[in-house]
């Protein structure tokens, strides 16, 4: 009888499978809550470690006393609707991804990688998870269900999220304030046909810049590093008129306020860069049908800074504000809904070898420049050489300089430039 039912089980999932037919993303928006909303939302990430916690001792005390690890369905027997006030699927999916935690690591542990612990710390606070059977529409607000126990959280629908798209949600606890994570099934996207390999060089200056041994692109970072100045700057403002107030005060108080403010204003807007960024990443692979992308990791120039003892100050502040982390991250993302590989790859000596001699000269600035009389860009040379030493393992010699011609710009701006005089436009 369980074979069954484990059979069946495996049979409804494979089914739900094949009828999503497109990809699932991620709308975040900040909740505006009022006060008793706000408190009940308090309530419930409250509850939620309370479950969360009780999983750790039940998983720990079976573990210690009989050698035993639990399953979900044992701890869904133990804790419910009755011992929690939740909805029961919130519940559940906890439960959930407190048995996914313990399997990965298990595997991890397998695997030889011992670093990896099981669940142990106790939180405060947790995030509140829905599933589509907790959440309603009733007229032009979304009914997120707490159970029989707590009243519901009732929420205006975004005007951009179309509810039979909703598959899931989740409360979290950003900077200061709430936000809803709405998981929507959008159509997928048309996958990438074609075969080429493409190599990308991050940078500060230039944010990203690719090419695919024929066509190069180039965008711009000098938006988004200004932008970080900035943000630099107005930060050791706040800390200097902070640092003169007491303790205590309601000056102090209302500083760190307008300090924390600006930091997420600033948050932001480098988000959106980030992500204007890595789509038009995203939208020249797609176009040039680039199959995989080779990225080079910046990990030689962190340690090369510690050679520099002139300017290592200056270089591991401009390192502390390049986000390219995150930068990789966005465009691993949104290139996989494009069914475009990307692997991460070592780019030390590839800025300064030559293309066509295979000697290394250190540059300066950003024309590369070689003793044989080769010239270029050094961007558009390191992008070329992190394909050529990810495609035949090593750099190789005999290769043509790329092109200025054959280089594109793009540059990534907050607000569209207005034209002036005459000027058609500009691209934002």
């Amino acid at each position: 009888m369980k074979k069954e039912l484990e059979s069946y089980k495996k049979n409804m999932k494979e089914q739900k499978k094949k009828e999503s037919k497109g990809d699932i993303v991620i709308q975040k928006f900040p909740l505006r809550l009022t006060g008793e909303e706000r408190r009940l939302v308090d309530t419930l990430r409250k509850e939620a470690a309370n479950l969360w916690n009780d999983c750790l001792d039940l998983h720990w005390w079976l573990y210690d006393v009989y050698k035993v690890w639990t399953s979900a369905s044992e701890k869904k027997q133990w804790y419910n609707a009755t011992t929690h006030k939740l909805h029961s699927q919130t519940i559940q999916s906890i439960i959930e991804l407190h048995e996914e935690t313990c399997k990965r690591t298990r595997e991890l542990r397998a695997k030889g990688e011992k670093q990896w612990r099981y669940p142990w710390k106790y939180k405060k606070f947790f995030s509140v998870k829905y599933k589509k059977t907790a959440i309603k529409l009733t007229g032009k607000k979304l009914r997120f269900s707490n159970g029989k126990q707590q009243s519901p959280l009732v929420i205006p629908q975004p005007k951009h999220i179309d509810f039979h798209t909703i598959k899931s949600a989740e409360i979290v606890w950003h900077k200061d304030q709430y936000w809803m994570h709405i998981a929507v099934e959008v159509p997928k996207q048309k996958q990438v046909q074609g075969k080429k390999d493409a190599g990308c060089d991050l940078g500060i200056i230039h944010a990203a810049v690719l090419s695919d041994g024929k066509s190069h692109f180039i965008v711009t970072g000098r938006e988004l590093r200004s932008l970080q100045r900035y943000r630099n700057k107005k930060l050791k403002e706040f800390q200097k008129r902070i640092s003169r107030k007491k303790l205590g005060s309601n000056k102090r108080q209302k500083l760190i306020l307008r300090k924390r403010r600006f930091l997420e204003k600033m948050e932001r807007r480098i988000e959106y860069l980030l992500h204007s960024i890595s789509k038009m990443v995203t939208d020249w692979c797609v176009e040039n049908q680039i199959l995989t992308l080779y990225i080079g990791t910046p990990d030689g120039v962190q340690r090369n800074t510690k050679k520099k003892k002139k300017t290592r100050k200056e270089i591991r502040q401009q390192l502390s504000n390049w986000s390219f982390g995150q930068l990789i991250e966005k465009i691993k993302y949104k290139l996989k809904l494009r069914g475009v590989k990307v692997q991460l790859v070592e780019e030390s000596y590839t800025s300064g070898t030559c293309p066509a001699c295979g000697e290394f000269r250190k540059q300066w600035n950003r024309n590369f420049y070689c003793q044989c009389g080769a010239a270029g860009h050094r961007d558009v040379v390191g992008a070329v050489n992190i394909l050529d030493k990810s495609v035949n393992k090593q750099l190789t010699e005999n290769r043509e300089l790329p092109k200025i011609e054959d280089t594109k710009y793009r540059r990534v701006l907050l607000t569209p430039i207005v034209p002036h005089n005459g000027c058609k436009g500009a691209v934002a």
